[in-house]
C-alpha cells in the first residue's frame, strides 16, 4: 500500500512541477512572439523614410485582411509616394473592372457624391469613409491638370461580369459617343444579371474591344479594357465545377489585366502602376507553403510578365478586430461582423515600440545574418491572412493566419501592433 501511494504522490508531484514549469515558461514568454527583437530600431523604418525602388515597374500592396481601416488608408499613402518620388499616376484595385470604371469617373466629376459612388459598388469592403478619402486625395490632385495627365483608378478583377455591362449601359444612357450605334443595339437589351444572355453575345463583346483598342485614344482604351472584363467573365472556368481552375484563371487574368494598364500609362508617359489586393493575390511565391508549377499567384504572374520589376509589399498586425463577411448571407440577409484575432507574428508586435504603433520594414536592408530579426524574415512564421466568408469553424483551425517564410513572399512589410474594423458605409 506505501508503495502505491508513494507512486501516487510522485505523480502528483512531477504534474505540479510540470505545469509549474508551463506556467513559468507562460510567464516568461521564452516562446512567445511577444519580446523586442533586439536592433529593430535600427532596421525599422518610419513611412516618411521608406523607399520605394524607382526602378520597380510595378508597386504591389497586400492587405493582410479586407477588413481593417488601416489597410485601406496605406493604399493612399503608397500611391502618394509613387506620385511624389517615382513615376506612377493610377492605383490598380483588387475590384471588378466595370465597379472601378464608375469610380474613376465620379473622382473626375466635381460635381459627383463620393460617399454615393463607393456605395453603388457590387462589394462593401470599399464602401467606407477610407476608399472615398483616397477618391477626394485623387480628386483634389487632379483639380488643374487635363485628364490625360491625371490620377486613373482602375480594377483588374474578371469577377461580376455584370457591372462591366452596367457600366456600359450607364454610359450609353449618358449619351457618350464612344460606343456605336450597332453596339448599343445589343447593349442596351441585356440583363446584367443573365450570364447566359451576355455570354451569348461574346463575338460581338471581342469585336468591340478591339474596336476600341486600335483607337489612339486613350478613353477608348479605357472603355476597352470595360468591354474585355466581359469577355474574360464569359470565359472563366465555372467556379462551382472547377474551384481551382477558375482561382488560376483569376489570378492570371489579373496580372494581364494589369500589364494592359501598364502598357496604357506607358502611353501617356509614366513607368509605374500601384495593385493593391489580399496578400493571397499579390504575395510571391505561391499559394501554398509548398507551391508547385500551378500554384502560382497574382503576384508570381505580375513578376513574370514584368520581368522580375515587381516590388512586392506585405502588410501585417500583431492583433484587433477584423470585419467578416458571414458565410452564407447574402442579399437581403446579408451580415458582417467584427472579429478578435491574434497572428502571432512576431515582426508585427515589434510594432509596439514604433510610435503610432506602425512601421515599414525594407527587407533588403536587413543583413545581419546573426539578428533575431534576419532569422526571423528567413524562417516560417505566422502571418494575419484572414478572408472574406467568416464560419465559426474557422477559429478551430486558426485559418486568419498563414505560416510562410516572409522574404519569399514579399520584398518589404508595413505592420502594425494593432489594427481596427472597417465600417461599411450603406450596409
Amino acid at each position: 500500500m506505501r508503495r502505491y501511494k508513494a507512486i501516487f504522490f510522485t505523480i502528483i508531484l512531477v504534474t505540479i512541477i510540470f505545469i509549474g514549469f508551463l506556467a513559468g515558461i507562460r510567464n516568461t514568454k521564452a516562446f512567445s512572439p511577444e519580446r523586442k527583437m533586439e536592433g529593430i530600431e535600427e532596421v525599422g523604418q518610419n513611412f516618411a523614410d521608406f523607399k520605394i525602388p524607382v526602378a520597380a515597374r510595378v508597386v504591389g500592396i497586400g492587405e493582410a485582411t479586407h477588413g481593417n481601416r488601416e489597410f485601406q488608408t496605406v493604399k493612399r499613402d503608397v500611391l502618394e509616394k509613387v506620385v511624389t518620388e517615382g513615376d506612377g499616376r493610377c492605383i490598380c484595385f483588387e475590384m471588378s473592372v466595370g465597379d472601378a470604371a464608375m469610380l474613376n469617373d465620379a473622382l473626375h466629376d466635381k460635381d459627383a457624391d463620393l460617399i454615393e459612388a463607393v456605395g453603388k459598388q457590387s462589394y462593401p469592403i470599399y464602401d467606407t469613409e477610407e476608399i472615398a478619402g483616397l477618391l477626394q486625395w485623387m480628386r483634389e490632385y487632379n483639380e488643374n491638370l487635363s485628364y490625360e495627365e491625371s490620377l486613373m483608378f482602375y480594377g483588374v478583377d474578371i469577377q461580376g461580369g455584370y457591372t462591366a455591362i452596367r457600366y456600359l449601359q450607364e454610359t450609353i444612357n449618358a449619351g457618350s459617343d464612344l460606343i456605336t450605334e450597332e453596339e448599343k443595339s445589343f447593349i442596351l437589351p441585356l440583363d446584367i444579371y443573365d450570364k447566359e444572355q451576355y455570354g451569348g453575345e461574346r463575338d460581338k463583346f471581342v469585336a468591340m474591344s478591339e474596336r476600341l483598342f486600335s483607337m489612339d485614344d486613350l478613353r477608348c482604351k479605357q472603355l476597352g479594357m470595360v468591354v474585355r472584363s466581359v469577355v474574360l467573365n464569359i470565359d472563366a472556368p465555372d467556379y462551382e465545377h472547377f474551384p481551382q481552375e477558375n482561382d488560376h484563371n483569376r489570378d492570371l487574368r489579373m496580372a494581364e489585366n494589369l500589364l494592359d494598364y501598364s502598357k496604357i500609362e506607358e502611353d501617356r508617359g509614366y513607368s509605374q502602376v500601384v495593385i493593391t489586393a489580399h496578400s493571397g493575390h499579390t504575395r510571391k511565391g505561391g499559394k501554398s507553403v509548398l507551391p508547385c508549377e500551378d500554384d502560382e499567384t497574382m503576384g508570381d504572374q505580375i513578376d513574370r510578365l514584368f520581368d522580375g520589376s515587381y516590388f512586392c509589399i506585405g502588410t501585417d498586425f500583431y492583433e484587433g478586430y477584423v470585419n467578416i463577411h458571414t458565410a452564407g448571407t447574402f442579399d437581403e440577409n446579408y451580415e458582417r461582423a467584427d472579429h478578435f484575432y491574434c497572428s502571432d507574428d512576431p515582426l508585427a508586435y515589434q510594432a509596439k515600440y514604433f510610435e503610432n504603433g506602425i512601421y515599414c520594414l525594407d527587407f533588403s536592408k536587413v543583413t545581419d545574418e546573426n539578428s533575431s530579426i534576419y532569422k526571423a524574415l528567413h524562417s516560417f512564421i505566422f502571418c494575419g491572412f484572414a478572408g472574406e466568408g467568416y464560419g465559426a469553424i474557422q477559429d478551430l483551425y486558426k485559418q486568419e493566419r498563414s505560416k510562410f517564410v516572409p522574404v519569399n513572399r514579399f520584398d518589404a512589410m508595413i505592420l502594425y501592433y494593432e489594427v481596427t474594423p472597417i465600417d461599411p458605409i450603406h450596409s
